[in-house]
């Protein structure tokens, strides 16, 4: 088993000599199994062990293993960094699942060790089954090639280097050793889905063939490689043949047609990606549906999620913002919070009774100073996906934090600055989808920042309704 997580780490780059390592342990087999083979590998690649638990206050055991976690780490003259949080009260906090709470606490937790000691990497101990189960998951929900290539080896900082390895050799390891472990009892329970197929139907499959899950790894890591590959010549084929437009983005029919149907499947979810700002929701009927416009007359509309609409325009197809009227059109203000308001790019926005935005795109020479004002800021306008409104927070916002593109919850940003509670749901942003790129009257996201690169900048101002009534003195 060592020689398999030493052919992974070999193959994917994971880890160099020197390295800092950050990683997750929260006593179960898998985390265990991960510490003691990173820590075997640690004298001979000088590794740096960071281990980090996160005890969770939900179950009777949570203080027991946290205690054991301390325990083996002690042994091992490993770095042990400890995080004890109501999760439940934060999943209610945030609007979400006890589970996605959970994740994303513990990815904070992780992130923090790991800025704080100036590691490399950050390991957590997916392995072969779970890549499997997320596989098998996706495909009955409906997938495509990426939701086939399933959890990734490396993604950016995060490595798993037992992702080769199964269920059963990870336990065969530890029982070889002696190494003692906890189970978590809620991962018997066959209400959650991911447990039903990890009991029931995988077993099925290993009757058919006692190698199944080995195979199902292998499709997966193929169509991994696969995605890859098309996603790299649709990013190319779509600036060709894909521009932006004033409430989203269009592309000419012939240049669009001059590509392979597999590409162009791939150019289009990109693009509903982009203009509506999320990933989540799209199927493939959406992509067909948008794609057969393509032989529709002109005029021809589907609605999509997230209130968009695709068009048959003269030349091709446009996917924007669907068109209210004006007797449906949403409130500005509702309950003291702005709603969510669309800005015009080249123009100006104005929403009653808190202020209005102005913004415009132009060349960008180098030679122009960077405005530095709190209420004006300039963004690299190429970067930005989707369409950008005006609102106050919701659940889920994120905010992108360093040039390396790591995430951050925007509720988690606000609490790391120490923004007050009261302040934070009336805090205004602009957004596009569930990504911020202005915290207004605060920072930019890093990843739209003018640089060397930057070819069109955005220019936008922000003024509240009394500074232009010549009423504000804030």
């Amino acid at each position: 088993m060592l020689d398999t997580v030493q052919k992974t780490i070999e193959q994917f780059h994971m880890l160099e000599s020197g390295n800092g390592v950050v990683l997750g342990v929260s006593g179960g087999a898998d985390s265990v199994c991960l510490f003691m083979i990173l820590q075997e590998l640690a004298e001979v690649m000088d590794l740096k062990l960071h281990a980090v638990h996160v005890n969770h206050l939900l179950r009777r055991e949570a203080d027991e293993e946290e205690a054991y976690v301390r325990k083996i780490c002690s042994q091992y003259h490993v770095a042990c960094h400890v995080f004890r949080k109501d999760i439940a009260a934060y999943a209610e906090e945030l609007n979400c699942s006890v589970e996605e709470a959970g994740r994303i606490y513990r990815y904070d937790c992780f992130e923090e060790v790991r800025r704080q000691n100036h590691c490399d990497k950050i390991a957590v101990a997916h392995h072969e089954n779970d890549r499997v189960e997320t596989m098998l998951f996706h495909m009955v929900r409906g997938t495509g090639l990426r939701g086939i290539g399933s959890i990734p080896a490396v993604r950016g900082r995060i490595i798993r280097p037992l992702l080769y390895c199964s269920r059963q050799e990870i336990e065969a390891y530890l029982a070889d050793k002696q190494i003692r472990f906890y189970n978590d009892a809620s991962n018997a329970s066959e209400e959650y889905t991911r447990n039903l197929i990890r009991h029931q139907v995988i077993p099925q499959l290993e009757k058919v063939n006692p190698q199944a899950v080995r195979h199902m790894t292998e499709l997966s890591e193929t169509a991994q490689e696969y995605w890859e590959y098309v996603e790299r010549e649709a990013r190319k084929a779509q600036q060709e043949c894909v521009s932006r437009v004033a409430q989203g983005m269009e592309w000419k029919k012939e240049q669009m047609q001059e590509f392979p149907r597999v590409l162009q499947r791939h150019i289009v979810y990109r693009v509903l990606t982009e203009v509506s700002g999320s990933a989540k929701d799209w199927e493939q009927f959406h992509v067909e549906q948008v794609l057969d416009l393509q032989n529709k007359s002109v005029g021809k509309r589907v609605k999509l999620p997230y209130k968009l609409e695709a068009i048959r325009s003269y030349d091709g197809v446009r996917i924007q913002k669907e068109l209210a009227d004006e007797n449906e059109q949403e409130p500005f203000i509702d309950n003291g919070l702005v709603q969510s308001v669309e800005i015009t790019i080249n123009g100006v926005t104005v929403i009653p009774q808190v202020g209005r935005v102005e913004c415009h795109v132009s060349e960008w020479t180098g030679e122009d100073e960077i405005s530095k004002k709190l209420y004006t800021k300039m963004m690299d306008y190429d970067k930005i996906y989707g369409t950008l409104c005006i609102r106050n927070p919701k659940p889920g916002d994120y905010f992108i934090i360093n040039q390396e593109g790591e995430r951050k919850k925007l509720s988690r940003l606000f609490i790391d600055k120490k923004v007050p509670k009261e302040q934070r749901e009336k805090q205004l942003v602009l957004a596009a989808g569930q990504q911020v790129y202005w915290i207004i009257g605060m920072r930019i996201s890093e990843d739209v920042k003018v640089d060397v690169s930057t070819k069109r900048v955005l220019e936008i101002t922000f003024q509240y309704e009394k500074e232009y009534e010549g009423e504000y003195n804030g």
